[in-house]
């Protein structure tokens, strides 16, 4: 892949009239299964898979270097970085093609996703769903063939971990941020726990990435107020880790170069008008990436290797029972399709991927 000349759809329109011309439509195959956007973001990969949504843009060839596929190509070291282990299937082709194209690949979730509004295996909130998921999300991370992994002190959710904790035996009712909870609270909170802006410049100072994937500050994907709390923290961080005068003994000066934001917008969020979502709409322009294209890395596509990482998850927290060789072979016949679909002129998420280019010098 370095160094091939690939072409990225590049759409230049407002980002709500973006959103709303993507969810005119269902996909194929699309997950008809949502929860109340209170409770979605514990488990993002299990709507996304191949929930889908229209984008129908024209080809537009671009310069290489002002491309976000070209900015991978010439990356040396990415880092995705999301608030609970299973935020990576927001952008798993993607995720995917940066390991490929770039070579070094790093992921970080900031806190273990404690508080899942799922449980299983009658295991409890807190301490027992924190390590369960921090094992998965090494899956994933093995599935992506990252070259590094890790997981922050943060805990998911309203609560301490020791609250949490107290909720055992299984079958507690899951208490998770009130409605009307903003990014402000939550970054509160982990301010209460730890410093969350310190934690993420000692990850850039430690991996040293070019670029760095993420959900966004506007929507986060579902409008969970910790994914964008993740985005704003980020975006903080990011010139405090170039300071050689911030931080002091959190490793040498790093200047990150481009965050790559998702653009993706679940539906229910589009359908209740981006009433999750806070601050003022990104005015970058929407880049669409196919997931389609083959990784040499991986050997399948980048949209299969996102389809086993989310099958993976998937198996555990639902507890589907599906072996290795039934996962394989259910994202073999899921590329099948979605490759079928894309020959009939189909550009929909995941097919197709919708991000924004936020360069950071």
């Amino acid at each position: 892949m370095r160094g091939q000349r690939q072409t990225t759809h590049v759409r230049d329109t407002s980002p709500r009239s973006h959103y709303r011309h993507r969810f005119l439509r269902k996909i194929p195959n699309a997950m008809a299964r949502h929860r109340p956007l209170t409770r979605m973001a514990t488990s993002l990969s299990l709507l996304i898979l191949l929930m889908g949504s229209p984008i129908g843009s024209a080809r537009v060839e671009s310069p290489m270097d002002e491309t976000i596929i070209g900015i991978l190509q010439r990356s040396q070291r990415v880092l995705w970085i999301g608030a609970h282990p299973d935020d990576e299937n927001s952008s798993g082709g993607l995720i995917a093609r940066a390991k490929d194209v770039s070579g070094t690949l790093f992921m970080v979730s900031v806190t273990r996703g404690e508080n899942s509004d799922i449980v299983w295996g009658g295991l409890c909130r807190g301490s027992q769903i924190g390590r369960a998921r921090a094992a998965l999300f090494a899956q994933s991370a093995a599935l992506f063939r990252a070259d590094g992994y890790e997981l922050g002190p943060f805990v998911n959710g309203p609560h301490t971990i020791d609250e949490l904790d107290r909720q055992c035996p299984p079958g507690a009712p899951f208490r998770g941020w009130p409605p009307t909870t903003t990014s402000d609270q939550v970054i509160a909170k982990w301010r209460r726990e730890g410093d969350p802006v310190k934690y993420i410049v000692t990850v850039l100072r430690r991996y040293r990435p070019q670029v760095v994937l993420a959900m966004d500050n506007y929507c986060g994907v579902s409008g969970n107020p910790e994914h964008i709390a993740v985005a704003r923290l980020l975006l903080e961080a990011i010139p405090l880790a170039a300071d050689a005068g911030s931080y002091p003994g959190t490793g040498d000066p790093w200047q990150v170069e481009y965050v790559i934001f998702s653009a993706h917008v679940i539906p229910p969020l589009v359908q209740c008008h981006f009433c999750k979502c806070e601050g003022q709409e990104p005015q970058e322009p929407v880049q669409e990436v196919p997931s389609l294209d083959r990784s040499r890395t991986h050997n399948m596509t980048y949209f299969r290797v996102s389809c086993l990482v989310a099958k993976t998850y998937q198996n555990t927290m639902q507890q589907r029972g599906w072996s290795e060789s039934q996962i394989q072979a259910i994202c073999a016949q899921a590329e099948r399709d979605a490759l079928r679909a894309y020959q009939q002129g189909v550009r929909t998420y995941p097919l197709i991927e919708p991000y924004r280019l936020h360069p950071m010098k």
